[in-house]
């Protein structure tokens, strides 16, 4: 066999460090486990990643990623901005829903990371935001909605669905039915600033347009 690439090592460290993560948890994981799992010494382990908390903090890395890569490819569908804002509060909200159901020890890791560096967790459900922002400009610029201030309407949107996307407060309704919630929050707070629709025609007023044509 050849001699594998520093990145491919990085990589087998972190796919055995999740699935380790998986077994133990995070209080019982350690680098010597994770470099016993690989048949190579701890010290070579640290080659990669200075502390165990590093390691825990690139696998949280890779799936927000993925998570960035999922809302992005929901706002570029091709349907109206409304339609995409309910879609990425609605879906991210059940794929952190499953992943806390099917994969609480990672899930439970990142809450843990949350709690102990919110300044690192912020600046990942900032880039929410500006996907947030991007799309009511967008609704802007088609007329779907009025004009308003794009960054302040994003921040409040975000503030309003925060129980659903939170990590921190995704815990507290996993019991509950949240999907029709979540429809109504982003309904409502789009209602403020979506363009009125014409009022449609009621039958006896389409009946005096017709008796006037005659």
């Amino acid at each position: 066999m050849g001699v594998k690439s520093s990145s491919e090592t990085r990589s087998q460290i972190l796919q055995s460090a999740e699935a380790l993560l998986r077994r133990y948890g995070n209080d019982k994981l350690t680098v010597v486990d994770i470099a016993r799992s690989l048949n190579m010494s701890h010290a070579n382990v640290y080659r990669f990643f200075k502390t165990k908390s590093d390691i825990l903090d690139a696998i949280i890395d890779e799936w927000l990623t993925k998570i960035e890569q999922f809302v992005e490819e929901i706002a570029h569908r091709p349907i109206s901005a409304a339609a995409r804002i309910e879609a990425i509060v609605l879906e991210l909200h059940r794929k952190r829903k499953q992943k806390l159901q099917q994969d609480a020890e990672v899930f439970e890791t990142y809450r843990h990371i949350v709690e102990i560096r919110p300044n690192a967790a912020a600046r990942r459900r900032e880039k929410i935001l500006r996907v947030f922002q991007r799309l009511i400009e967008e609704g802007i610029e088609s007329g779907e909605f009025a004009g308003v201030d794009s960054l302040k309407a994003a921040t409040v949107l975000k503030d309003a669905t925060c129980l659903f996307l939170h990590p921190l407060l995704i815990p507290t309704t996993l019991n509950e039915e949240t999907d029709s919630r979540a429809k109504e929050v982003v309904r409502f707070i789009l209602a403020g600033f979506s363009t009125p629709k014409p009022p449609r025609p009621s039958s006896a007023s389409k009946r005096l347009r017709h008796k006037l044509q005659i």
